[in-house]
């Protein structure tokens, strides 16, 4: 049975995971619309699209599907270990969440720095939160 601070921020992580689900989804679905997301985003680093030829567009859609797939697949199964080791209390589970989020995190927000989108980065950081405060609340709860 799972105590009520324990299901609380189990059912933090679930809705997080959904929205990253829902944003990846929508790289696929709207790109027009992500398109004109990230150009507020970058608006002082990079053109928005509108500079950029149809073929080119064409491309940066075509990469934002691409990263959308890759995102959906990630999230799903960090949705799978949610629903299944972390829910049983399964140390394994808390490891595996805790591990892919904070890789995810390292590699993109110092790739995102590096190229000069420290915007990015900052993005990330607020995920980073949503993820890190339930993790760090339910560690205790987990078989050693």
């Amino acid at each position: 049975m799972l105590n009520s601070w324990f299901r609380f921020w189990w059912y933090w992580l679930i809705i997080v995971t959904c929205a990253g689900i829902l944003f990846s989804l929508s790289l696929i679905i709207t790109p027009d619309f992500m398109q004109q997301y990230f150009d507020a985003m970058f608006a002082s680093t990079i053109p928005t699209h509108n500079t950029f030829g149809e073929a080119e567009y064409s491309y940066i859609k075509f990469l934002y599907g691409l990263l959308g797939a890759i995102m959906v697949g990630w999230t799903v199964a960090l949705l799978y270990i949610l629903l299944k080791p972390f829910r049983r209390g399964e140390i394994e589970g808390w490891f595996a969440m805790t591990a892919s989020i904070l890789v995810w995190f390292t590699i993109d927000s110092s790739f995102s720095v590096s190229s000069g989108f420290w915007q990015n980065a900052v993005f990330n950081v607020a995920f980073l939160v949503f993820y890190a405060i339930p993790l760090a609340a339910t560690y205790q709860n987990f078989q050693k």
